[in-house]
Parts: structure tokens; C-alpha cells; sequence
């Protein structure tokens, strides 16, 4: 069991690789050696190859101050002219630059990237309990600085992913997430009119979060008004 999982992560990792690269068509990439060459659906192939080995993801922290995100607040929200995560942060400027950031839950790392308008992004996947909806997500962390984590990695909740970035000063300090309840979709480009395979990530962890925590999360929602200063995606 244990040299078959070890394939299969290394088999994972490789698609992974080839699906982020389809935002990166013109990038010029090394040609890997031993692996399959029929072409391979990554959403089929993590259903029924990765998701049954991966721990099941039963509580959901915060990603900035967890367990509850005391002191962060949201800049930008979901589906605010067409945004498809959160913008969180801890401080206006770049003053959250280098601000932990943390696995939501037990998952495992699919991506860990260093892309162009994203900076450094991680993505992990996430295996919600029998009889949960959606049964898995796929939640993208991105404007990283550091990256802490490498893809086919087990992660654990509240465990340090990278730091808050900034893009190489394209925005102030931030970080921006989103939640997917299918894999495969690529970076994106951060805002659509359409929200089709995207969830709310507030909403989610709300939902998620486990029998520890009644309470409402604590991070506030900044107004258009107060924003100003503050590192959103704009």
C-alpha cells in the first residue's frame, strides 16, 4: 500500500505540474522521464486515485490568526465586482509583508508554485466527511511570499503554508484565497462573472469549522471606504 501511494503521489505531482502549466503555455519546461504518456484527466485521476488516501479534513481554521482570524480583516469579498475569493490581511500598507500563513484543515498540497501575477501560490486539497457537500475542496492560496510546503505534501490544520506577499510590490500586503469545489481549474484570473465551481470562503469555513466553534468568525469586512491604504487585488 504504502510503495502504491508513494506512485501515485508521484504520479499526482506530475499532472499537477502539467495543470498549472496551462496558464503558463509560453514558459519554457524540463521534460520529465518515467511517466505515463497517454493523456490523463487530472479531475478523474484525483477522485478516484488521490481523494480515497487523503485524511479527512473534520475542523477548519482561519488561514490568518487561527483558529478564529481575531485581528484580520477582509478587504475585498467574495463575488464584489466579480472576485472570486477573500482578500484578507492583518494591517493596512505592507505592513502584514511576512505575516504567517496557515492550512485550514488536514490536507494535502497539489500545487506550490511561483507564478507571475499571483506570486508564490499554494493550493491544497481537502477530503470532507462521508455525507458533506461538496466531499472534497480545492482551496488556492495565493500572493505569497514564502512558500513553506512542496506539492505532494500532507499538511496538518493550523500548520505554516508561507507568509503574506505582496506580488513583488504589485499590491500591498495580502493574502488572497479562494475555495473550489473541483480541481483542476488553473490560477484563473481572480475575478468572472460567473462564480461556477467557486465557493464562498467565509461561508465555507462558517460551515466547516467543527463542534469546537459556535461563534461567528472575527475577521470584519472593510467597507469601500476604509479600504483605502489596504492590500486588495486591485
Amino acid at each position: 500500500m504504502a510503495s502504491r501511494i508513494s506512485y501515485l503521489l508521484v504520479l499526482a505531482v506530475w499532472i499537477g505540474a502539467l495543470w498549472i502549466g496551462l496558464d503558463f503555455a509560453t514558459r519554457p519546461k524540463p521534460v520529465p522521464t518515467a511517466v505515463p504518456t497517454t493523456e490523463v484527466d487530472w479531475a478523474d485521476f484525483f477522485a478516484a486515485n488521490i481523494l480515497p488516501n487523503l485524511p479527512v479534513a473534520d475542523e477548519f481554521d482561519t488561514p490568518l490568526r487561527p483558529p478564529d482570524g481575531a485581528g484580520a480583516v477582509i478587504t475585498l469579498p467574495f463575488l464584489e465586482e466579480g472576485h472570486l475569493g477573500e482578500d484578507w490581511t492583518t494591517a493596512p500598507g505592507d505592513a502584514a509583508l511576512g505575516e504567517p500563513v496557515y492550512s485550514l484543515s488536514d490536507g494535502w498540497v497539489s500545487v506550490a508554485w511561483d507564478s507571475s501575477g499571483f506570486g508564490k501560490v499554494v493550493f491544497i486539497c481537502y477530503r470532507l466527511a462521508d455525507g458533506r457537500y461538496p466531499p472534497f475542496v480545492e482551496v488556492m492560496y495565493a500572493q505569497l511570499q514564502e512558500i513553506d510546503v512542496a506539492a505532494g505534501q500532507f499538511v496538518k490544520r493550523g500548520q505554516k503554508i508561507g507568509t503574506v506577499g505582496n506580488a513583488n510590490g504589485t499590491y500591498k500586503a495580502h493574502l488572497h484565497w479562494e475555495v473550489r469545489q473541483t480541481v483542476g481549474l488553473g490560477l484563473g484570473a481572480g475575478f468572472d462573472s460567473r462564480r461556477d465551481g467557486w465557493l464562498g470562503p467565509s461561508e465555507f469555513l462558517q460551515a466547516h469549522r467543527g463542534d469546537r466553534f459556535k461563534q461567528p468568525l472575527l475577521p470584519r469586512v472593510l467597507t469601500k471606504e476604509q479600504r483605502d491604504g489596504w492590500g486588495t487585488d486591485y
